[in-house]
């Protein structure tokens, strides 16, 4: 019996009945929710749109907000924990969980997390190519991150690590229902806390390929994703001092496959808007962050990978969510590290910048960064 999972807040509404519609008319699905971060007009209307759905499939399609389960901001994490928790009480054997704005979604991202499920995998994620200026939130803080707090193991392996679409089995749906780490995590960290409790648990993993890619609506600024590279940032942190994954944790991956053309092509957010938010030169508190860190702020444009990670070595180790000279440091840092390689590597084609992006993961794996 398997569940599909939809969280939802301010996606376009004919997008998430489209997908709605979708899982709901698939054969292994028993249900479908759409777990709201919203009470108004949106959300209304995603109740409408599920009970035509609803009927038209014959399965139940139901919409509901999040409760507030969390201690960190308000937000997707609630969602994902509201619907973990009531999918281990209801007995569901598999949960689905894909985010709202996918445009492209369709059967076979079911199928293929089904297929591995089938195949005894407990924990199935999807992983899907990406625009060489797009997820720079994972190339730059959660990949790296994984990489130096567990060398050796499958995490830093993992393609999508920030991917809201991973399907879970019946026992990790239990385990995450009562883990106290994974629920007080109310924000967008909650994906990076996800990934590393399903990696721990001992359950085999699998990450499926989607590869027409997922698409979605991309960035203007990349100030719009600040949150984001926050609390992702904040929640890599956290892991510090845990357990990775015991020795001998199944891991398997399906093959790569060709990336789409359009996508080599697309770029992830606005240069020259980005660049405005950091124009301004830094203020006392946050000089202040850059000295602890040991950076010159006229080395801030030379943000290469190896100045990136010891960045993120002391990053890792003092970062403060809610001290507003952190935030605002982190956010100069990491928008000057994503100008850097847009700037340098990008240039240089497509497959340049995703093979670079790849080396700096190895790198930081070893510490070839260190001095």
């Amino acid at each position: 019996m398997s569940l599909v999972v939809f969280p939802f807040k301010e996606e376009d509404l004919a997008v998430v009945a489209t997908n709605l519609a979708i899982a709901a008319r698939h054969e292994r699905v028993r249900e479908v929710w759409a777990v709201a971060a919203c009470a108004d007009g949106l959300a209304a209307g995603v109740a409408e749109a599920a009970g035509e759905i609803g009927v038209s499939a014959s399965l139940p399609v139901r919409v509901f907000p999040q409760e507030r389960l969390g201690r960190f901001r308000p937000g997707k994490g609630d969602a994902m924990n509201t619907a973990i928790r009531l999918a281990a009480e209801r007995g569901f054997r598999r949960a689905h969980f894909y985010d709202a704005d996918i445009t492209n979604f369709d059967e076979s991202w079911i199928d293929g997390a089904e297929h591995a499920a089938d195949r005894g995998h407990g924990v199935v994620r999807h992983r899907f190519p990406r625009a060489a200026t797009d997820a720079m939130v994972t190339w730059m803080i959660t990949r790296p991150g994984l990489a130096k707090l567990f060398p050796g193991t499958f995490l830093p392996r993992l393609g999508q690590p920030l991917g809201g679409e991973i399907l879970l089995g019946e026992e990790a749906l239990r385990a995450l229902a009562g883990d106290p780490f994974v629920i007080a995590r109310s924000d967008w960290g909650i994906d990076t806390v996800i990934t590393h409790a399903t990696a721990t648990l001992g359950l085999a993993v699998y990450e499926h390929n989607a590869p027409d890619g997922k698409r979605h609506a991309l960035y203007g600024s990349l100030t719009e994703i600040r949150d984001m590279v926050l609390e992702c940032l904040d929640a890599v942190a956290s892991l510090r001092g845990r357990a990775g994954p015991p020795t001998g944790s199944g891991f398997e991956s399906d093959p790569p496959a060709p990336v789409p053309d359009d996508l080599k092509l697309t770029v992830g957010f606005d240069m020259e808007a980005t660049m405005r938010a950091v124009a301004d030169l830094p203020d006392p508190d946050e000089l202040a962050v850059l000295q602890r860190l040991s950076i010159e702020p006229s080395k801030l444009a030379e943000m290469d990978e190896m100045l990136w990670g010891r960045v993120l070595d002391g990053l890792i180790e003092g970062f403060a969510l809610g001290a507003a000279s952190w935030e605002k440091a982190v956010f100069r840092l990491w928008v000057m590290r994503v100008i850097h390689y847009t700037t340098r590597q990008v240039p240089l084609g497509y497959d340049h910048a995703l093979a670079y992006l790849e080396q700096t993961i190895r790198d930081y794996e070893i510490g070839e960064y260190q001095d």
